[in-house]
Formats: structure tokens, sequence, C-alpha cells
């Protein structure tokens, strides 16, 4: 049921198939400390379990929490209908198999009111293991806390990458700065759709600030979820992708300089895909090598090619014989077939 009164905070957590989950994440939203200035947006994505029923009783139990239910449209587009119906002044995102610490508003309350004037906040995350259940931190990262503002678009892609994970469920957004930049989540881009919503959004906001504090639990390694979905599904995402960027660019919304950041990044989250294609299942190398043959727009682009031989060696490969000689001769380099 929707509060009323003025709504400060807004989460939108899509829903498919959490029935396990599901529980302890609404739990961990009601149960914030503080005003009563939060609405919890769960959206039902056509789920097949009991998830959409639980949306339904957490909806009329707990105050502030709204149930949505839509046919199937995947994680993007139930993220877009949840923003859609948001009222509030902030946007936050949660996914149904993670959490969020205890006292987590109360310390974004507090960010929000010591850092004012920004549109965009990221925050710190923890990972929370499928197995034994411990938290940890993200390595190899580099989080600074406080503002940072660029004219120099890969200037603040690079500060918004190193702070971690790409995700938007350490994001707060302010609802009307979406709104008037027109950026939604891509529902085509059926693997890793944050980045391409990242990458966008970017083009919008200057000077972001970063929050020294831990937003949300995610949980590593689930069974089933899309970061651990099959490897074509990863390559009809990211094809997606390129090609929704390629209408980007064809509309001129972004400078040649942008341009090349937005390739090196999408390049980036393809490269390691394509490398794990190169193996020695038949199976798997011949369902990727159509949807590879189609991401040639990022063969130029990307770190990861550039470096060892071995990945230097598959990128020629791939430009001079296309993707399915590329995989089985690279796949050998792993063993027989």
């Amino acid at each position: 049921m929707r509060r009323e009164g003025k709504i400060r905070f807004s989460v939108i957590v899509p829903v498919y198939n959490v029935e396990q989950y599901l529980p302890l994440c609404v739990k961990s939203v009601v149960e914030q400390a503080g005003d009563p200035d939060w609405e919890c947006i769960l959206v039902d994505d056509g789920s097949t379990d009991t998830s959409g029923a639980m949306c339904d009783a957490f909806a009329a139990e707990c105050p502030g929490v709204i149930a949505l239910h839509q046919q199937n449209q995947g994680l993007a587009g139930a993220r877009n209908t949840g923003m859609a119906a948001a009222a509030g002044e902030w946007l936050l995102f949660l996914d149904s198999d993670d959490e969020w610490p205890a006292g987590m508003l109360k310390n974004l309350r507090a960010a929000l009111d010591a850092n004012p004037g920004f549109d965009w906040y990221v925050a710190r995350y923890l990972s929370l293991d499928e197995g034994d259940g411990t938290l940890r931190a993200p390595s190899a990262i580099d989080f600074v806390p406080g503002p940072f503002e660029s004219d120099d678009y890969a200037a603040r892609v690079k500060r918004l990458y190193d702070s971690a994970h790409w995700s938007v469920w350490k994001f707060c957004l302010r609802r009307q700065f979406l709104l008037d930049s027109g950026v939604e989540f891509w529902p085509s881009v059926v693997w890793a759709e944050d980045y391409p919503f990242d990458l966008l959004l970017l083009l919008h906001c200057k000077k972001l600030c970063f929050i020294d504090m831990v937003m949300t639990h995610y949980r590593e390694n689930r069974a089933g979820s899309l970061m651990n979905s099959n490897l074509p599904k990863h390559f009809t995402g990211i094809l997606a992708a390129v090609r929704g960027f390629a209408q980007v660019f064809a509309e001129g919304q972004c400078l040649p300089a942008q341009r090349n950041e937005i390739l090196r990044r999408t390049a980036n989250a393809f490269w390691p895909e394509a490398r794990a294609a190169a193996c020695r299942d038949k199976t798997v190398r011949h369902a990727c090598a159509p949807l590879i043959d189609q991401c040639r727009p990022l063969y130029d682009h990307g770190d990861q090619c550039r470096g060892r031989a071995d990945w230097v060696l598959f990128r020629l490969l791939l430009k001079a014989f296309g993707a399915k000689f590329a995989l089985w001769a690279c796949g050998l380099l792993k063993g027989k077939d």
C-alpha cells in the first residue's frame, strides 16, 4: 500500500522467481530505522513461482510496500516499470536476491544532508557469499569518498567504474534528474543491463558524490542469476547494447571522444565473454560464434585484447577469419576438443 504524504525515497525491486530470497530482501527494507519516508515498489515480472503472491502479501501487510505485476519483460523492463510508478524524490534500486544493511537509510539521509547539491550519489557495497553467508569488501577497487566533478566524459566513467561494480544498486539518483535526462534501461539488453544505463546517464551528469557508507549486500554466485546465465545470452545482451549505442551515435548525441569511450567500455564487457566462448565445448562455440561475428564493431576497442599475446592473437583471428575459426583455434590452447 502507498503511504500518504511526501515520499523521500522510492526503492525499486524487480522480482522474478526469487521466492527463496524475497522475504529477506523486503525485510531489510521495511525494518529500516527512522522516518517512514520511503516506498518499496515490488515489480513482479511474470514470476512462475510464488513470488508474485508474496509481493501481494507484503503489500497488504507492510505500509509503504507496493506490488505491481506485468508479463515478463526482463530486469530492465521491470526497473523501467518501477521508475514510472515511483513518487519519491530519490530513486534507489535493490535486486530481489540482495539486502540492505541495518541502518542504511539512516546513514543515507545523513549523507545527503551533509553533501547537498548533487543528482547522483554513489555508495559502497559488500559481497554476500551464497555459500557460507560471509560478507566481504570487493577487491581491486579505488573508492575515494567525496565530490567529483569533471568536464571529461572518460574521466567521469573511470571515476565511477574505479569505485567498483557497475550495478545501479549502489546509486541514489534524483528522480527529476533521471526524468529530465530521458535515460531508461534498455529491455533488449538481457545481460549486464546496468552498464549502458550508466554510460548514457553520465552523458548528462558532470558531477557525482561518493559517500562512504555501505548501501547493499550483493549476493554473489546465486544459481540462476543473470550474471550466471548462459554465454549466448551474454552476447545477445552485448549485441543489443552495440545496436542501441549505434542508434545514439547516429542521432548525434555523443561527441567523438564520448563515442570512443562508450565503445571501449562495451568492448571491455565483450572480451572476457568472447574468450570464455573459446572453449572445448563445440555446442557452446557454435551457439556463440554468430553473435560474436555481429559484435565486430567492438573488435578494435577494449583494453584486454591489447595485452597478453594470446588475447592479441584471438583478436587477430576474429578479424581475419571470423568467430567460428577463432573460437576453435583458441579453444585448442585450452585442450583438445
